[in-house]
């Protein structure tokens, strides 16, 4: 009788102790949010968990070429493999799907930025929160500044609760590159029309 009194006063410790440690958690992340901090939302687990064999986005795009004409085009990404290190995404424009090597699925590394929009050797610089609406939806997201070591430039959207996944990215001209410069293009606006986990 004394072993199963001692038993549950110990199991009541551990879910109190359990119960104060997220309180506490609460009040710091309140605490963040009041001063104005601004959290990654995403972390490596949850990215990869999120974005399974199989799940496909496609954005809407915005925006004007090097050549001063509107682009009219349709961004689709999808994930078909991946590994403990490494995914492998296939991504491409309804203008390019008839071209053999875009068709092709290209490996990057894991990391706490979406897979798609990939930027080689990135710096990441959260700004704010913010609720964006899409035509896929109203998300709470981060907003972030995404800039890469060979002039990639991107403001992104990060969806708070889908790891892996912008609700929309604004891909600013490439500052390093003379041609790119010279062209004068715009910003191209990507928003996210549909997202689908395969089941």
């Amino acid at each position: 009788m004394a072993e199963s009194l001692a038993k549950a006063d110990e199991q009541a410790k551990q879910v109190e102790a359990a119960a104060a440690a997220e309180r506490e958690k609460a009040a710091e992340q309140a605490k963040k949010a009041k001063e104005g901090v601004v959290e990654h939302p995403w972390a490596f687990d949850t990215v990869k968990a999120n974005l399974k064999i199989g799940t496909t986005l496609t954005y809407a795009m915005e925006g004007t070429d090097a050549k001063g004409k509107p682009i009219e085009d349709q961004l689709h990404g999808e994930i078909h493999g991946h590994d403990d290190l490494d995914v492998k995404i296939m991504q491409y424009k309804d203008s390019q799907k008839d071209i053999p090597a875009v068709m092709q699925p290209q490996g990057h590394p894991w990391g706490k930025l979406s897979p798609f929009f990939h930027v080689d050797q990135s710096e990441t610089k959260l700004l704010r929160t913010e609720s964006v609406q899409v035509p896929a939806g109203t998300f709470d997201t981060v907003v972030a500044e995404v800039s890469g070591y060979f002039g990639n430039h991107m403001t992104v959207w990060m969806i708070t609760d889908q790891p892996g996944v912008y609700a929309k990215v604004v891909d600013h001209p490439n500052t390093k590159n003379d041609d790119v410069k010279a062209a004068q293009p715009t910003d191209v606006t990507y928003e996210l029309t549909a997202i689908a986990h395969e089941e």
